[in-house]
């Protein structure tokens, strides 16, 4: 997905070197050992050691980045003032934008586009920082790469679903609901959780503007909050009566 990154490249620390190094030894002595029995299969077990040493290479660099702290954002991007400098997803304007871009592109093309709204509710209190920020990361990771995200009010983040008709992207709903759930579970431990998570869905409609999109997938959120709470509703237009 698109988003505002804190991935960076990682230098080779001395533990990860001191243990590869540690590893070809290891397995250099036990080729010569052999091969004072058997000579023919000290090369076999050179090959299998490098092939050994290639995941072990690749497991120790993604530990390293993974210790790395968060990069910060941009200049260019903090500059244009699209990204919630709190979660590091877009902002209002910057999701404000990539829903634009993506109604655009619904419309000439007749593909279809949701739109999830997802709450964070409040049981105590107001929202701890904390709360918005692991929600944040939890859509980072589970959502498409055309997918786009954004914390559009103090409590409430859009999502963006191209090529997504409303049952699916209900059914997304369903999972990052269940996803956030568990992560702030995770990372409370035991005893009541501070903050619960609604979600409203909405499909595009033709001839809809950025507004009276955005209101669809809103009022399903506020319809889930009505109900209880924790839940997932979808838009359901109302009738006028005759």
């Amino acid at each position: 997905m698109s988003q505002p990154s804190s991935f960076r490249p990682a230098a080779w620390s001395w533990r990860a070197l001191i243990t590869l190094a540690a590893t070809a030894a290891l397995v250099w002595a036990v080729a010569t050992l052999v091969a004072t029995s058997y000579p023919v299969l000290r090369w076999p077990l050179v090959l299998v050691a490098a092939f050994v040493q290639a995941p072990l290479a690749y497991a120790l660099l993604r530990r390293e980045r993974a210790e790395l702290p968060p990069a910060p954002v941009p200049a260019e991007s903090a500059g244009a003032g699209l990204v919630d400098d709190l979660t590091r997803s877009l902002n209002r304007r910057g999701i404000g934008s990539s829903l634009i871009e993506a109604m655009a592109q619904s419309q000439r093309y007749g593909s279809p586009l949701s739109l999830v709204s997802v709450g964070v509710d409040s049981v105590a209190g107001g929202v701890p920082g904390e709360s918005l920020s692991l929600v944040a990361a939890v859509l980072g990771e589970a959502l498409r790469l055309p997918d786009r995200f954004g914390r559009y009010e103090e409590d409430e983040f859009l999502l963006v679903l191209p090529q997504t008709r409303v049952d699916d992207a209900f059914r997304v709903a369903e999972r990052l609901q269940q996803a956030i759930t568990a992560a702030i579970g995770r990372a409370t431990g035991p005893g009541p959780v501070p903050v619960t998570i609604s979600l409203g869905v909405a499909e595009f409609g033709r001839g809809q503007d950025l507004e009276k999109f955005v209101a669809t997938a809103r009022s399903a959120l506020a319809s889930a909050r009505a109900a209880g709470g924790n839940q997932v509703a979808r838009f359901r237009a109302t009738r006028a009566r005759g």
